[in-house]
């Protein structure tokens, strides 16, 4: 027992040595459990023609469309233990049930059983391993039989205890239990395969694989091949040791010479038939598991379906990774290889790299900032110095100070620039003298030189500064001005074609000789961004500061991008370090290892790249799902959040961006395969998804929907909105029609109104003319009654005087009575009221009205002042002295109770 734990102790101790000893492996991307929301285990994978990965999972089918994983599990939980996509459908098999799931048209998975077909043929507790097609029909293989699904019917073949299934040749092949190869003529009939097979006599068939001409047959300790009906077996002791020790679960084909060999205890196997070598996969290679239960090969990517999460390897992927697991290595600063041997250059020290095999040199540890041959001789700038590296050993130059880079000076010199955290020291490697520039006390990233008698240095926090001396004596320094917008910090300063060139804050400058100055440097204005990491004779290689992509130019044609996810994600950010090993090999350090980068199949590889066509797979919003076959119409209350999930096979497509048009404009990149929309405007939209690759190769897929307006701007109330403005265009029309009648009717009421003005106007006139005349004629009369009475007045007071003359007094006095009867003649008062009353309408009522107590007298009297006669017009028709007049206006005064300055005639003109 204690040497069997000895043992045990002594492999571990193997297994751990072994961890440390890698080779390089192409690039691998583990899926975890965590990563898939599912159960660890998974027994089946295969790739549909669109890309899409199927996982036959513990607790369902597991699908994953390139951004995000999705499960499917089965309504009676069972594990599905194999997986088969044909023909827009994915089978799957399980414990005693076996069916098809199918996408809707509205992107959901439904599962349809195919068992309830199986029901005549009784099954026994089988679970379905394995699924393929052939002319048409899907088999299903259990331990128990085989069962051929066609045209919605079951049946049996036979009663076929198959270990493996394929095809091979047009031909339905299987692996009766110890008992060869056999396979399925066009008559249903079992026949066993053409050939010698006495080699599989007793032996049982793990797998089988179908490459043109040749069929791939393993058992879990040894490789046959099968071709121009003649079996042989690989004879391969390294392999069938391999396969003995790690027992053979799956074979897949990769190449015509190339096949892939997955283990229960090992990983896998990259096997070339041709060579006869093979290369192993395993955890220590960076593979989530050793036990590999299902392998699928598609668009040059191995997927495995391990006992612990899912992997995918690159096999022939341009770029291979050596990785430190240990996390001894730490990040690699840079890298050379030197006679023979890589050296690695790390935050951790200097190591060889021999065999695949990595070793720390012995008192090289702490941070190393670069490595340089010069004539032959290789050094190390480290943090505790200059060292030099001869037969794996580390011998010291200059230990007073770290150092970052060591330069030669010219082709004919031996001395040596070396830039340290405080200076630069002048080194000439033939005499071993050191003597330090004290004139630059400050640290120094690096240096070039322009001339012999100049040089230019990059102070890594304060800018660039330039050096003139004479044989390093008499140094004149000049800091350089700030370029840019802000201080300088971190420059680089590079000589390219014998010219001096900067990049500083994300611009790219050159030095201008004749006006010592930098300018602006327009021919690299499109690197803006992108730091100089290496400048080789023919090709120069920048890093996006900003997206991390590297991108390898020539200045002329050619440029090759490769982005951080190219690299794993493993750049050592802002130390990015290119190293060209020759034309088409090249190395990238990363942050646990370094890349090797074959720059032929990269330049291949990017002429062929293949991106795969973006695909919606659900159109929702928060109450339901639409179809993605038409074109949905969403209801404006339900459009505020709308969900959009995407799937992008995996291919060489980086990024996945969208593009909304419509009402609202919007576009973005989908990061995890759903996007969400809030809040759009009603009208109509198009969505386009654009997959594009790093030389921005695009492949797209459209989709149309539209969301409702809202139930005010629905086209029931838009016909209502109709109905209400024409109602309003009739109602102002005919508020229009009535003001307009009205309008009419107050022009015709003005017309009539001045009309009967006019007439009134007239009719005024013609009575004031009628009036004025008969005042006139009033007045005319009156004056004349009132001269006539005056005259006789004047002939009966000639008479008085005269009378004693006269001899008939009887005859004089009838002659004063006709005068006195001439002058009261009551009939030419009438006629004067008469003619006073057209003029003076209701004067005399009026005045009586008012001063009832007044006599006849009194009323012709205040007719008279009504007039405006005079006391002496008045006197002769009243046919009294104008005295008298006075007197009776004195009483008609007091009779009207009228003040002493009130005139009495204007009284009765103003009043009455």
């Amino acid at each position: 027992m204690k040497i069997y734990a000895f043992k045990c102790l002594i492999l571990i101790g193997l297994l751990l040595n072994k961890t440390y000893s890698q080779e390089l492996v192409p690039p691998i991307q583990n899926y975890s459990p965590t990563d898939y929301s599912a159960a660890s285990q998974n027994w089946d994978i295969a790739v549909d023609d669109s890309g899409v990965i199927y996982t036959a999972n513990n607790q369902g089918l597991l699908v994953f469309d390139g951004l995000s994983w999705e499960l499917f599990p089965l309504e009676s939980q069972s594990i599905i233990r194999s997986v088969y996509p044909h023909n827009d459908r994915v089978y799957t098999g399980s414990y005693q049930e076996f069916g098809y799931w199918e996408r809707t048209p509205n992107g959901c998975m439904d599962y349809i059983s195919l068992t309830p077909l199986l029901e005549k043929f009784g099954m026994n507790s089988d679970e379905f391993w394995e699924i393929t097609s052939h002319n048409g029909a899907i088999y299903f293989r259990s331990f128990g039989a085989v069962y051929e699904y066609r045209e919605n019917r079951i049946s049996k073949v036979e009663d076929v205890v198959s270990t493996a299934l394929g095809v091979y040749k047009d031909k339905l092949i299987f692996a009766p239990r110890k008992n060869g190869l056999s396979y399925l003529d066009k008559d249903q009939n079992i026949k066993k395969l053409q050939g010698d097979l006495s080699l599989l006599d007793g032996v049982n068939i793990i797998d089988i694989e179908a490459k043109g001409d040749t069929l791939y047959i393993g058992s879990k300790e040894s490789l046959y091949v099968y071709s121009n009906e003649k079996l042989s077996k690989v004879v391969n002791p390294d392999l069938n040791e391999l396969l003995k020790r790690s027992e053979l679960n799956h074979i897949v084909s990769v190449s015509n010479d190339e096949i892939i060999l997955g283990t229960i205890k090992n990983g896998i196997a990259q096997y070339n038939l041709k060579t006869d070598d093979f290369h192993i996969y395993n955890r220590t290679s960076g593979l989530q598991n050793n036990t590999i239960l299902g392998i699928s090969y598609a668009k040059e990517k191995l997927w495995l379906a391990l006992d612990k999460g899912v992997d995918r390897i690159d096999l022939n992927a341009p770029i291979k990774f050596y990785t430190d697991n240990t996390g001894e290595l730490g990040a690699v600063y840079d890298l050379h290889k030197y006679r023979g041997d890589f050296y690695l250059a790390s935050n951790t020290g200097v190591y060889s790299f021999t065999g695949d095999a990595l070793q720390l040199i012995e008192n090289a540890g702490d941070h190393t900032w670069n490595l340089e041959e010069i004539d032959g001789v290789l050094y190390a700038n480290h943090n505790t110095g200059v060292y030099q590296i001869i037969d794996k050993s580390f011998i010291p130059i200059d230990t007073r100070t770290g150092s970052f880079s060591i330069d030669r000076i010219n082709e004919t010199t031996s001395n040596l620039l070396i830039s340290h955290y405080t200076g630069v020291s002048k080194y000439n490697r033939n005499s071993g003298d050191l003597r330090e520039l004290e004139e630059l006390n400050f640290p120094v990233k690096n240096v070039v030189f322009e001339d012999i008698n100049t040089f230019w240095a990059a102070h890594p926090y304060e800018g660039i500064y330039k050096i003139s001396h004479s044989d390093f004596e008499d140094l004149k320094i000049e800091k350089i001005r700030s370029l840019g917008d802000n201080e300088n910090f971190n420059p680089k300063v590079y000589k390219i074609n014998n010219q001096i060139i900067a990049y500083v804050n994300d611009q790219w400058f050159k030095y201008n000789p004749f006006q010592d100055d930098f300018q602006l440097f327009n021919e690299l204005k499109s690197f803006n961004g992108s730091g100089l990491i290496s400048n080789g004779p023919d090709h120069y290689v920048f890093v996006n500061s900003e997206t991390g992509n590297l991108l390898i130019s020539d200045l002329m044609d050619e440029q090759i991008s490769l982005g951080p996810k190219d690299l794993n994600f493993r750049l050592v950010k802002s130390n990015e370090n290119f190293i060209l090993e020759n034309d088409s090999i090249c190395y990238v350090t990363l942050n646990d290892g370094f890349a090797r980068i074959n720059l032929n199949i990269l330049r291949k590889e990017n002429k062929e790249q293949w991106v795969s066509q973006p695909f919606l797979k659900e159109f929702s919003d928060d109450i339901q799902r639409y179809s993605l076959e038409k074109k949905p119409v969403i209801s404006y209350k339900n459009s505020h959040n709308i969900t959009v999930k995407a799937g992008m096979p995996v291919s060489k497509a980086n990024k996945l961006r969208y593009n909304l048009d419509g009402e609202e404009t919007l576009s973005g990149t989908i990061e995890s395969g759903t996007l969400n929309f809030r809040n759009l405007k009603h009208g109509n939209y198009h969505l386009k998804l654009s997959a594009s690759g790093n030389n921005n190769e695009v492949s797209t897929t459209n989709f149309e929907f539209s969301i409702a307006p809202p139930w005010y701007f629905s086209g029931y109330m838009k016909l209502v909105y109709l109905l209400i403005v024409l109602a309003l265009i009739f109602f102002i029309y005919w508020m229009n029609q009535q003001k307009l009648k009205k309008h009419q009717l107050q022009l015709e009421a003005k017309f009539e109104k001045e009309h009967s003005e006019r007439l009134n106007r007239i009719e005024k006139e013609r009575l004031i003319n009628e009036i004025d005349l008969k005042r006139k004629e009033l007045a005319n009369t009156t004056m004349m009654a009132a001269k006539k009475n005056e005259v006789l007045m004047e002939i009966q007071g000639e008479l008085n005087k005269d009378k004693g003359k006269f001899s008939n007094q009887f005859r004089l006095k009838h002659i004063m009575n006709k005068i006195n009867n001439a002058v009261k003649n009551k009939d030419e008062w009438k006629v004067f009221e008469t003619n006073f009353n057209e003029v003076h309408e209701d004067f005399f009522k009026d005045v009586l009205q008012k001063y009832p107590r007044l006599t006849s007298k009194d009323l012709k009297l205040c007719s008279y002042l009504k007039m405006n006669l005079s006391s002496k017009e008045i006197a002769p028709l009243m046919g009294i002295s104008v005295r008298g007049v006075e007197v009776h206006r004195y009483r008609l005064r007091k009779k009207m109770d009228l003040d002493s300055d009130v005139n009495l005639t204007k009284f009765l003109i103003k009043n009455f």
